[in-house]
């Protein structure tokens, strides 16, 4: 009980512990706080960080998902900033032709209803089945390990969908469609205990990437990885999770989530060339440099996104 009334009492966006919250708000590139990155904000500075006191107590609503804001604010965000959200159905039909392609056979995880335009779905009702032939046996924990990556993810509605951006209508958890929510539909109807339940949790958590370079939106979608993870904790354990099972999972979130700017590879404001000795630039009146860090897990080493790039081309 204590748990569940630490994750209700504090602010309705982010209804988290101050030090969840904190860790949600790290920039693990700079070891300082996510930048706000966005001028819509009277009396913050675009380029200062994201602070505590900032977005809690009486600044408590100063965030809020895209449905919430004026709709003259979201057509400032989409002239300005070319956001564009996704519907989930959208987002439904996409992520299922990513499943198609790994299980070999369609509707998997759900169906698309006949003559809804795609913009409905049912939810497969019997426990999904993995491959049992030799040859091609592809087993749920090999689906779980899967790694994604959702490109400028706004609120991350491809990785979790606990509500539709567009419409805000909430999403029962059984008939989301992300590609985190299908790793934990998998991991709830096949782990066997507490302990198995965690620790695949933790490993899907791990191989769900997102990048994004507006700070709210950030810290939007991964508030709505947390609270997925807390959902689906009540569901499968029927408890809440506890702090310090948050915080873990919050670290994990800290570095798969990063703020970037997807043209430069860098932290916002940064010149995206490392060139230079970084003793020089403020003598040379140059922009420092900060190529974004994120996290292999695999290997457990920290790498730069930017080398993953040069690697593909």
């Amino acid at each position: 009980m204590k748990s569940e009334q630490k994750l209700r009492n504090e602010n309705t966006s982010f209804p988290f512990t101050a030090d969840v919250l904190s860790i949600l708000l790290v920039d693990r590139t700079t070891n300082k706080n996510i930048l706000w990155a966005i001028d819509d904000y009277a009396q913050i500075d675009s380029k200062s960080q994201i602070l505590l006191s900032q977005i809690t107590g009486s600044h408590s609503d100063r965030i809020k998902p895209r449905i919430q804001k004026q709709k003259e604010e979201q057509q400032s965000r989409t002239r300005n900033k070319a956001e564009v959200f996704t519907p989930s159905w959208i987002c439904n039909a996409q992520n299922n032709l990513i499943d198609e392609a790994w299980f070999a056979r369609k509707d998997v995880f759900n169906t698309i209803e006949e003559n809804s335009a795609g913009k409905k779905w049912i939810s497969t009702k019997d426990k999904i089945e993995f491959s049992k032939d030799i040859e091609s046996h592809k087993t749920w924990q090999d689906y779980v390990k899967l790694t994604r990556l959702e490109i400028t993810c706004g609120e991350a509605p491809y990785l979790v969908s606990r509500y539709d951006t567009v419409t805000g209508k909430s999403i029962k958890l059984l008939d989301r469609i992300g590609l985190l929510d299908r790793k934990m539909r998998v991991i709830c109807e096949n782990a066997a205990n507490e302990a198995e339940y965690f620790l695949w949790t933790t490993l899907a958590f791990q191989n769900i990437y997102g990048f994004e370079l507006q700070g709210d939106n950030l810290l939007l979608a991964r508030t709505n990885l947390l609270l997925s993870f807390n959902e689906y904790t009540k569901h499968f354990l029927k408890r809440y999770p506890t702090e310090e099972e948050q915080k873990r999972i919050a670290e994990i979130i800290s570095w798969n989530l990063w703020q970037m700017d997807g043209l430069t590879f860098s932290t916002p404001f940064s010149s995206g060339d490392d060139s230079e000795q970084g003793f020089l630039f403020e003598e040379m009146n140059v922009k420092e440099n900060f190529p974004c860090k994120i996290m292999d897990w695999k290997e457990n080493k920290i790498i730069t996104y930017k080398t993953l790039v040069k690697k593909r081309n």
